[in-house]
């Protein structure tokens, strides 16, 4: 099972739904939750955010890992800056999103042995 895997069922579980209601909640098939849970499979980004949403956890939260490495803190207006060059017309939602998909990358390249 993947870290993905592991933390999905944890945030399902402490929130009380089964598989299938979460699949509901999210707009899954009803299998999707299983496959996901047992790293047979992948949501897509977009589904990745209603999850997030409706389990109340970050992306981090769902990719991250209990290795106990801490990653050095940089601000959202450092990111803001190193990602989108300072334009001030970025918003939060970009900004989640753009994170959301680069710990979804992370988690890709970590279950093949890259990273």
């Amino acid at each position: 099972m993947s870290f993905f895997g592991e933390n999905l069922k944890k945030a399902r579980k402490r929130c009380g739904f089964t598989q299938r209601q979460l699949a509901d909640l999210v707009g899954a098939k009803h299998n999707s939750v299983s496959n996901w849970e047992t790293g047979q499979n992948e949501p897509d980004t977009q589904t990745i955010r209603k999850l997030c949403d409706t389990l109340s956890v970050t992306a981090n939260d769902l990719f991250g890992s209990d290795n106990g490495t801490a990653s050095p803190s940089i601000s959202r207006d450092e990111l803001k800056i190193a990602l989108f060059e300072g334009d001030d017309k970025v918003t939060e939602d970009m900004l989640r999103e753009v994170l959301d998909f680069a710990q979804f990358v992370k988690e890709k390249y970590r279950k093949k042995g890259e990273v």
